[in-house]
């Protein structure tokens, strides 16, 4: 038997995408961290399509580099065919708000989650495979426990100050304790199989994931490695009962050849496994925290497969628990019940996002991609948004209302001969283009304000947030309200930025991110200059960007 006085500050339950995510957040965070993980990586899973909003996940635990370098193939968008007419129509991530990387990836889940549990364990974590939990007990106040079982039949229990469950969708403390929800119009089936040689198109568009719809749902087509392509059907659950006992190998050939699109690019292919199956029953917990727990990815909800969300709200939910994580462990003075409430409303309204957006196109197979976009805008609060940026970013993962997550540059329509300067604006070692930062600025004298949490590095702290007359939202950060102080009207913009490193508020290429940022969202306004000067002035065109470390707050 293992040693029971095993001790940690935090025990992961579950090494996916986001047990890795939080277990290596945490161990970074200087956490002692064990991951207990049933299975043997590399294991396999189905999940293959990644949004180009999650690479900004991978680059904070340093495996973005890897995942280029070990060849996966690259989607710059999504191909659908979908709504009243049969024409294909194309999305492209570049025409997303606020995203860094202009394509996302196709990985085989099986070595892509190794490699973050790999990740995390030479960050530090101690990564026990083969471990499969059994039991656990919270003792509020105390250390909890969690019993396990090896592949071996050895036994054990360790104990710690935090429990994440990240378990999937098996919920492990999540279903004891809490009732799950079920989605009761997203009950669907995925049936899906692998092949070789598919046809693919040319060039960009050679990795796109390509959806189109059918008599009885729709299919999802993934470009893999080595010509390997996963191609699956996804259906309601009357279809699947239908045609169970008649044999599903036989229903999903004749529901290739029943869908022109899909049976087009696999002529000449060959199918390289059998069929598998699963439930893709759509569905939430009604509580994904307590005192001494918290549960990420699968494990709090799930969402239907259409935008491929999975390993994003994975990810995503694993550096949210993380952050809330080590700020319940280091600063309890800041209140158990609010910071879990910051990370309950925080997951809870991004899968809310996406699922009325499901909804839609569920509902709309007989509508069109311009009611599907308009819907999409009606899920942001960025003020004056496209509504087809709005449906683009939806799926890319594209938060660009949420600076705690992703940074956001307003205007991305540019000259190709621009781009490097908008890529140093997100790096914060560019003033951008269009932009006068010698005109002297004033603050707004309208906007909002309410209480809540920013995540500001490893932590989460108390932050006011400033809401703009038209909605727009902001985490009022020392360096945002040492700005709105010293506008005075007779400050001009580099003057401000050099004024929050003189105060050692900020550092130089943090400084101009936000006075930019203050300036795109409202709340710093060109001074109104004397008459005699005011021709010399050019127009503005202005741009704004939020940096990782200023969030919003508003989640």
């Amino acid at each position: 038997m293992a040693d029971a006085t095993d001790q940690y500050d935090v025990i992961v339950i579950g090494g996916g995408p986001g047990g890795s995510m939080a277990s290596t957040l945490l161990r970074d965070s200087g956490k002692s961290v064990v991951l207990l993980e049933a299975a043997k990586f590399p294991r396999y899973h189905i999940g293959e399509s990644l949004l180009s909003g999650t690479a900004d996940l991978l680059k904070k635990i340093g495996v973005l580099d890897r995942l280029e370098n070990d060849g996966y193939i690259k989607k710059f968008g999504v191909e659908w065919v979908w709504g009243e007419r049969r024409e294909p129509w194309r999305v492209y991530f570049k025409d997303a708000l606020a995203m860094p990387y202009d394509y996302g990836y196709q990985v085989e889940r099986g070595p892509f989650d190794k490699m973050l549990l790999d990740n995390s364990r030479e960050h530090g974590v101690d990564v026990r495979e083969e471990h499969r939990v059994t039991d656990f007990a919270l003792n509020p106040g105390d250390l909890n426990t969690v019993d396990f079982r090896t592949a071996t039949g050895e036994t054990g229990q360790i104990s710690g100050r935090w429990i994440i469950d990240a378990s999937g969708q098996g919920g492990l403390v999540t279903k004891r304790l809490h009732t799950q929800e079920w989605d009761p119009y997203l009950k669907n089936m995925a049936i899906w199989s692998y092949w070789r040689g598919a046809r693919r198109p040319e060039g960009i568009d050679a990795g796109n994931t390509f959806l189109p719809t059918f008599s009885d749902g729709w299919w999802w087509f993934i470009p893999l490695r080595d010509d390997i392509t996963s191609i699956g059907a996804v259906v309601d659950r009357e279809i699947y009962q239908k045609h169970r006992e008649a044999g599903l190998e036989a229903y999903y050939r004749d529901a290739i050849a029943r869908s022109p699109e899909i049976a087009e690019r696999l002529a000449g292919a060959e199918q390289i496994e059998g069929i598998h199956i699963q439930r893709d029953w759509s569905y939430m917990y009604d509580t994904f925290a307590g005192d001494g727990y918290l549960a990420i990815g699968d494990a709090a909800c799930f969402i239907d497969p259409l935008f491929s969300t999975g390993v994003h709200l994975a990810m995503l939910s694993g550096y949210l628990g993380a952050v809330t994580v080590n700020t319940v462990l280091d600063k309890p003075e800041l209140g158990l019940s609010p910071l879990l409430g910051f990370y309950e409303n925080a997951y809870r309204k991004e899968f809310a996002r996406l699922r009325a957006q499901v909804y839609f196109l569920y509902g709309g197979h007989a509508g069109s991609k311009d009611s599907y976009f308009w819907h999409a805008r009606s899920q942001f609060d960025v003020p004056g948004i496209e509504p087809e940026k709005a449906f683009i970013s939806l799926i890319a993962g594209a938060f660009a209302h949420r600076s705690w997550y992703s940074r956001y540059l307003e205007r991305l329509e540019v000259p190709d001969d621009l781009r490097s300067t908008i890529e140093g604006i997100f790096e914060g070692k560019s003033a951008g283009t269009g932009v006068d930062l010698t005109r002297p600025l004033t603050a707004a004298t309208t906007y909002g304000q309410v209480d809540d949490f920013a995540v500001d590095g490893a932590y989460l702290r108390p932050s006011g947030s400033l809401v703009s007359v038209d909605g727009a939202v902001l985490a009022k950060t020392p360096a945002l309200s040492t700005v709105l102080a010293a506008a005075d009207g007779g400050t001009n913009g580099s003057e401000l930025a050099d004024l929050l490193v003189e105060r050692g508020v900020a550092g130089p290429e943090q400084a101009a991110v936000v006075v930019h940022e203050a300036i795109s969202y409202g709340f710093l306004t060109p001074a109104e200059l004397p008459t005699d000067l005011q021709a010399e002035v050019p127009a503005e065109v202005p741009v704004g960007i939020a940096s990782e470390e200023v969030p919003d707050g508003l989640c």
